[in-house]
């Protein structure tokens, strides 16, 4: 305890835990007490509940038995017996709970009771009418009632009735339904304990709820008592002390005396703070008198230090007019290093609006001019205070000193006396001198410094200073001259490199300084995206390395550049694929001399795509006419040759005939595919333009194929009519090609179905079958000449190529559009979509 009453905040601190405490404690307490009653009670409940239900369950289960053994005895159907079956497994189920779960006598009676009917009503009562409903079902039997001394004659009916018909210990005789009074008497009996059982046990939850709550209310007498004895006293003791001291420290700030406080018993800071507060009563007391001694010896001192004062004052203001002196000095000086620094550093005329009002503040002049001359034009001025009439003047006046300067070549100034009707703010005199700038190297005006000064003339230190930044404004200009004619010659390289078509890399071997053009980073952007910007590739083997990550065949490459930078130029080019070749690169390089010294090297990077696609394509034409044209001509030299050499029955003539016609059309058609492809790369293909109805078009189209193609189902939808302005011919062919890779694609047969509807005033024709499908990947080039999709399927069914892409060609040439959808293994459907023509719409409306 001596240790808490050492601090207040202790002190504090221990009731807040002696409270806290408490409430905890008894907060626990009262919570586990009443959670383990809650508990036991729910369970008790839960057990209770479980017992009332299976009780009477086990009831309806007896009643829905003897309900069933009637319908039973009457019907005799196997349902009603599987009904019994099934109300004797749940009572048996149920009977078994009772006898392994009693713990009450009623219960024991109730189990006992329900086992015994159980063995009897269904070990002897149910067999016996089993049997009287098979002797019955066979005609053995023949009662519109059930007799008992039927029952009795049956062979287990000896063991319940007599042989006169009556039961067995009773002289009633049976009536088909178990006496159940006594199950039911027990029934209701353990009912009535369970009932019990379950008023008892709110009775108990809520007499330890009052328990509980008698609890919390002595836990709030503990929390009051604790407040009463500890926290009150504690309060009222420190509330005392701190007014003590609050009263006290108001007197001594008026300057009154006060008495000692007495120290509290207590060693805590209100003990610290009263000690603390009595000794600087008493320090305050004793200055006071010290004080009273010293204020005499002050006055003494006070008119010692006026006199001096004076004599510090006068000094000061000879102090202050160094220092003002000093200061324009230091001004100056800074006005100086400020304007050598922008002509030094500032490359543009941007700077010189800055440079001529520093000018100006250096020389204390009122306004001043740049001049900046193109051969004997001024070029542009930059003014500072000046009007435009004001410049104007002192440009074109012929009597100006800006015209002077240029003449003489050489500084002038002049002075005139100022009129009074002039807004200037001095009547008085006007200063004006104008100081040319020379070009170093061929002596002429380049531009010309101009400045104007009211009631004082220049004087010769500030005539030098102008002369002085003249010169340096001379060497800032021939520089910006030469900044300006490198940026120019930058400028027409960089125009000279990007108007070139192939991307150019040129890279100076001895800086290392390298420079593309736009056309490389529209061909390859991976290099821009890696450097946002040009002129920030640091060297050329990142640029390479950016560019060798898209390459297909790196190491070639690799090898290539690796010679260029050890100055080992390659003499023969290089030809590479990028974007897992999506695009096919030339590269060569060229040797840059310059007074017959090797300065660089211009590595140029040729799109050569079309050359490498139009080289394969020629290849795939070859091979593809080659096959696809070997094999009818076989098949036509083949069967002349037969026929030419061998005799025939007329039977078997007419086959290789018609095998020969066949071939023939075959031939027909893959030479047509060939001249309409020449036809439309050249812009030789003709088109005759009509009004026709596509739906009957399409009609006819999918008429003819149905005839010539059993196995398959063509199914055609479409109302008509719908024009369209097209040639009928082309469309017609169009379809064709579509029907016949429907059916050509669909090996296993199935249906192909055409769709012709106005959506939205488009004629969308929509060919659907239910083939082999064609993968996604093949979708971006299923409409490129003499492409194929390349599998194990596709390569048994014969074909150029040329369909789809004589198609897409058609549709284009009549601003058209095609599509497809395709899932592998389940088919595609191919929609195409024309302009619907103005003539549709009024054979619409006369239709209607």
């Amino acid at each position: 305890m001596k240790w808490i009453n050492q601090k207040i905040g202790r002190q504090l601190m221990f009731a807040f835990y002696a409270v806290f405490i408490a409430l905890s404690i008894t907060s626990a307490i009262v919570y586990t007490y009443t959670e383990q009653k809650i508990s036991q009670t729910d369970a008790t409940f839960d057990d209770l509940r479980e017992r009332r239900t299976n009780a009477n369950a086990l009831a309806y289960e007896w009643s829905a038995a003897q309900s069933n053994v009637k319908s039973y005895l009457l019907f005799g159907t196997p349902e009603m017996l599987n009904a019994v079956k099934t109300n004797q497994d749940e009572i048996n189920r149920l009977t078994t709970w009772f006898e392994q779960n009693a713990i009450y006598t009623q219960g024991d009676q109730y189990a006992t009771a329900t086992r015994n009917l159980y063995d009897d009503y269904f070990g002897t009562a149910v067999p016996l009418l089993r049997q009287y409903v098979e002797q019955k079902q066979e005609g053995s039997v023949d009662e519109q009632f059930v007799d008992p001394k039927t029952l009795a004659s049956l062979s287990n009916g000896s063991e319940l009735f007599n042989s006169d018909g009556t039961l067995k210990g009773s002289n009633s005789q049976i009536d088909g339904e178990a006496d159940t009074d006594g199950i039911e008497a027990l029934l209701t009996n353990y009912l009535n304990v369970i009932q019990t059982e379950e008023d008892e046990a709110k009775a108990s939850l809520l007499n330890e709820m009052r328990i509980a709550q008698f609890i919390w209310l002595s836990n709030l007498l503990v929390l009051v008592i604790i407040l009463v004895l500890l926290v009150r006293p504690f309060i009222n003791r420190v509330t005392k002390q701190i007014n003590s001291l609050s009263r006290d420290s108001a007197h001594l700030a008026s300057g009154e005396d006060v008495k000692e406080l007495p120290l509290p018993k207590r060693r805590d800071e209100l003990h610290t703070l009263t000690a603390s507060f009595n000794q600087m009563a008493a320090s305050i007391a004793d200055n006071k008198v010290h004080m009273l001694a010293k204020n005499e010896e002050l006055q003494a001192q006070q008119e010692e230090l006026v006199a001096q004062q004076e004599e510090l004052q006068a000094q000061q203001e000879e102090l202050e007019e160094a220092l003002e002196i000093t200061l324009q000095s230091e001004q100056h000086l800074k006005y100086r290093n400020e304007l050598t620094e922008t002509l030094a550093s500032r490359e543009t005329l941007t700077a010189y609006p800055e440079i001529i009002e520093k000018l100006v503040s250096i020389t204390h002049s009122e306004i001043g001019a740049l001049l900046f001359l193109d051969q004997h034009d001024v070029r542009s001025t930059i003014e500072y205070g000046m009007t435009p009439d004001m410049v104007e003047q002192l440009i074109h006046e012929d009597q100006s000193l800006f015209h002077r300067a240029r003449v003489l070549k050489r500084p002038v100034h002049s002075s005139k006396q100022v009129a009074h009707e002039s807004p200037l703010p001095y009547p008085y005199y006007m200063y004006e001198v104008a100081v040319p700038i020379l070009d170093p190297n061929e002596e002429k005006i380049i531009a010309c410094i101009y400045l104007v000064r009211y009631r004082d003339a220049f004087t010769p230190e500030q005539m030098g200073d102008i002369l002085s930044f003249s010169h340096q404004l001379s060497l800032s200009l021939m520089r910006m001259g030469i900044y300006e004619k490198m940026i120019h010659e930058k400028n027409k390289t960089g125009q000279l490199l990007n108007s070139i078509r192939e991307a150019v890399v040129y890279i100076e071997h001895e800086s290392d300084e390298l420079l593309v053009n736009e056309p490389l980073m529209k061909l390859f952007p991976e290099i821009q995206t890696e450097h946002q910007d040009e002129s920030n590739l640091s060297s050329f083997r990142q640029a390479m390395s950016a560019l060798s990550s898209i390459i297909d065949e790196a190491e070639p490459f690799e090898q290539y550049i690796e010679q260029i930078v050890e100055q080992n130029l390659p003499k023969d080019s290089l030809v590479v694929s990028i974007r897992a070749r999506s695009a096919y690169i030339q590269i060569y390089a060229e040797k840059i001399q310059i007074n017959n010294v090797w300065v660089g090297t211009m590595l140029v990077l040729r799109d050569v795509t079309k050359e490498t696609e139009s080289d394969r394509m020629k290849e795939e034409f070859v091979s593809t006419v080659s096959h696809e044209l070997r094999t009818p001509l076989s098949s036509i030299y083949g069967f002349t040759e037969l026929m030419l050499n061998k005799s025939f029955e007329e039977e078997r003539q007419l086959k290789y005939l018609q095998t020969i016609h066949s071939e023939t059309g075959r031939l027909t058609t893959l030479v047509n595919d060939f001249l309409d492809v020449q036809r439309m790369e050249s812009s030789e293909q003709r088109y005759q333009m009509s009004t026709f109805d596509i739906v009957e078009l399409a009609n006819d189209v999918t008429d003819f194929y149905g005839a010539s193609h059993t196995t398959h189902t063509l199914a055609f939808a479409g109302n008509g009519p719908i024009m369209i302005d097209a040639d009928s011919e082309k469309i017609k062919q169009l379809l064709n090609n579509l029907l016949s890779n429907a059916i050509k694609y669909s090996p296993d047969g199935g249906t192909v179905s055409i769709e012709v509807q106005n959506q939205d005033g488009f004629a969308e024709i929509k060919i659907r079958d239910e083939g082999m499908g064609i993968p996604q990947e093949a979708m971006s080039k299923l409409f490129d000449k003499f492409y194929r999709v390349d599998n194990s399927e596709t390569r048994k069914i014969g074909g150029t190529g040329l369909g789809l892409s004589i198609c897409k060609e058609i549709v284009k040439h009549h601003n058209g559009t095609i599509d497809v959808e395709s899932t592998v293994g389940v088919g595609s459907t191919f929609t195409i979509r024309f302009p619907v023509a103005v003539i549709s719409t009024i054979l619409t409306y006369e239709t209607e």
